[in-house]
């Protein structure tokens, strides 16, 4: 199937959805069509979603920026030894659920903010999300007080396991 560039925006459907995407959805959400982007699906909470809650990590392709043609699917992150890289999911074949969280208009209407654990990104729910709301990720949440005091929860959160007993090797 060839596009040519004065087609019109192709809507996704769930048919297009591969089954390993609808197999890891988890319980608490569905895909239906999106409210903020009306080409395509969006990912809305069936039951309420807890403040705090983590989804992930975000699955795709690693390439270079220069190899990626649209970012719209994708997150760079650093990599001591290749230098940035973007997590790609363009193709839904490549990625998991997490490709249909649409991004928010503004960062009123998010409900989700990205998070970095080890060169993987997760979503982290900012606020409790209701039964028929759908989720929405902002990305420049270190200038909001409660998404950058979440994130530096959560780092801290980190730094403890990884200096606990059981965190450790071959005890």
């Amino acid at each position: 199937s060839q596009t040519t560039s004065d087609s019109p925006v192709a809507v996704e459907t769930l048919d297009d959805v591969p089954e390993h995407v609808l197999r890891g959805l988890p319980e608490d959400v569905r895909l239906f069509p999106s409210a903020v982007d009306k080409s395509r699906l969006g990912v809305w909470a069936t039951k309420s979603i807890l403040k705090g809650k983590k989804f992930g990590p975000f699955v795709g392709d690693k390439k270079k920026r220069s190899q990626v043609k649209s970012n719209v699917y994708m997150w760079e992150v650093y990599y001591p030894n290749l230098g940035w890289m973007c997590v790609d999911a363009t193709d839904p074949e490549k990625g998991n659920w997490l490709r249909y969280i649409n991004w928010a208009r503004s960062g009123k209407e998010q409900n989700l903010f990205p998070l970095e654990i080890n060169r993987t990104i997760y979503y982290k729910s900012l606020k409790p999300i209701a039964a028929g709301e759908e989720l929405l990720v902002w990305y420049n949440g270190e200038d909001d007080p409660a998404i950058a005091a979440a994130i530096e929860e959560e780092r801290a959160s980190a730094r403890s396991r990884r200096h606990s007993p059981k965190a450790r090797r071959g005890t």
